[in-house]
């Protein structure tokens, strides 16, 4: 017998045979009912606006499917998630027991088939969201470098205050939020410009989230004052007082548009002899200066 030929004869008819055959047997294949394991995403759902949960929740969730293979190939597992959902509860702790009946599945599939295998419950820490204003802290490192002046003394922040709002539990303790950190090393001229605050992003929200800092910065100068007399401080005009000597000179350093506009009618020199009787006196005065100026010398102690 040619083997060849037995093979070859009739083929078209063989490979339709072929065909059916595995169509059949896939047909009843895809009909035997398995069961089968799957891992799912885990959502929340219609948590009223005024709540939050503060506790962990599951990201993810094992389920069991009792299914035919084919429904197993066509279900689409992408789909499939467990939707807790949390309409109408209220503050504390709460106990959410997982079933079947929270499983999101595409149509075809009978929620009888399916079941939840772990875990069996989540706990829920569920605070209501408050809101509080607190005061901005600048946070600044190094300091301004010393041939230079911050005019007014310190960086300005706008606004000062902000609006933070989040769970009760963490809002609550907060006296102040800080911002990222001003290198003043660095600042040698003008600054405007916006920071960032630096809170838990993921659990508070701050209104605003940044706040603009300025500062004015100047070469810092000196200059001196010269014949500026004193002013007495006495009880009574019965007296009759001399100061020696009669003018001071005040050596002065500051941002150069304040100290070189100065006149001696912006700083006071004050001797105070209230609650003394008639003696000589050796007297530290006392000087008083326009804010951002200092005194490094004085020419009588």
């Amino acid at each position: 017998m040619n083997f060849r030929k037995t093979v070859t004869e009739n083929l078209g008819v063989k490979l339709v045979a072929l065909v059916v055959a595995v169509f059949i047997w896939f047909n009843a294949s895809g009909q035997q009912e398995v069961a089968r394991i799957r891992t799912v995403p885990v959502t929340v759902e219609n948590l009223a606006d005024s709540l939050v949960i503060t506790s962990p929740v599951p990201t993810e969730a094992e389920i069991s499917v009792q299914a035919t293979k084919r429904q197993l190939l066509t279900m689409g597992f992408k789909r499939v998630r467990l939707a807790i959902d949390l309409s109408g509860v209220s503050s504390g702790r709460q106990r959410v027991t997982l079933t079947s009946s929270q499983i999101r599945l595409p149509g075809g599939i009978d929620r009888r088939q399916v079941s939840v295998m772990s875990p069996g419950f989540v706990d829920l820490d569920i605070e209501p969201i408050i809101s509080k204003p607190v005061r901005v802290a600048l946070e600044t490192t190094g300091s301004v470098p010393a041939e230079f002046v911050l005019v007014g003394g310190s960086v300005r922040v706008d606004p000062p205050d902000v609006t933070v709002r989040g769970a009760a539990s963490r809002v609550e303790p907060i006296q102040s939020i800080s911002t990222e950190p001003l290198d003043l090393q660095r600042v040698r001229s003008p600054v405007d410009r916006e920071v960032p605050l630096v809170f838990d992003r993921k659990r508070l929200s701050s209104v605003p989230d940044r706040v603009r800092v300025s500062a004015t910065v100047e070469p810092r100068t000196q200059r001196v004052l010269a014949n500026i007399p004193p002013t007495l401080l006495v009880d009574s005009e019965d007296y009759e007082a001399r100061v020696l000597p009669a003018t001071l000179s005040l050596t002065l350093e500051g941002a150069a548009s304040v100290v070189d506009t100065l006149s001696s009618g912006d700083v006071s020199v004050l001797l105070n002899l209230s609650g003394r009787g008639p003696d000589r006196y050796r007297m530290a005065p006392e000087v008083i200066l326009p804010e951002g100026v200092t005194m490094v010398g004085i020419s009588a102690d």
